[in-house]
């Protein structure tokens, strides 16, 4: 039986391979260095993309039915921690921008396609390791608020105080 995580794994792989196939003109046909190089930044966006849906979908994140990437990005930090999300996101964002083809600039170079090649792989193998799962932002160490003290009446009383000294007092747990 085949798993989803096998399937992307399969995918990731396949689309590594393609890549490497394009970058060292294994392909033949009419393709020119520079549509090489845009396809191979093409087939390693995928690749990324699908690497970052597997994770997802191991972490039980409830992604099935989200097709943006960009929210994929914004949540994957929560899921493996704020380097490699960052990592990731800024190397979409950079392999997103040399697949745009526009006909007054010029498209990535076959060094500059060999580097992202080299990053997605590490950035794959990093998200297929296995890692703890980080909890929310707001499930861990969060003080509660007494009853008493809701967020608005810390913020006038906080304006206040700013607006009599003309200076920030200092932060303090007490309100």
């Amino acid at each position: 039986m085949t798993t989803t995580s096998d399937t992307g794994a399969a995918a990731v792989t396949g689309l590594l391979v393609t890549a490497e196939a394009l970058l060292t003109e294994g392909l033949g046909g009419p393709l020119t260095r520079a549509g090489r190089a845009r396809g191979a930044a093409y087939a390693l966006r995928i690749a990324l993309e699908a690497a970052v849906d597997a994770t997802l979908l191991s972490k039980e994140a409830g992604f099935c039915g989200v097709r943006s990437m960009r929210a994929k990005l914004l949540c994957l930090r929560h899921y493996v921690g704020l380097d490699l999300a960052h990592r990731v996101t800024a190397l979409w964002s950079r392999l997103s921008a040399g697949c745009k083809y526009q006909h007054d600039e010029i498209g990535p170079s076959h060094s500059q396609v060999r580097v992202w090649q080299a990053a997605v792989a590490a950035l794959v193998t990093e998200l297929a390791a296995p890692g703890v799962t980080l909890a929310l932002p707001q499930q861990k160490g969060v003080r509660q608020a007494p009853l008493d003290e809701t967020p608005a009446r810390a913020v006038v009383t906080h304006h206040a105080a700013t607006a009599r000294t003309g200076t920030v007092p200092p932060a303090t747990d007490e309100t």
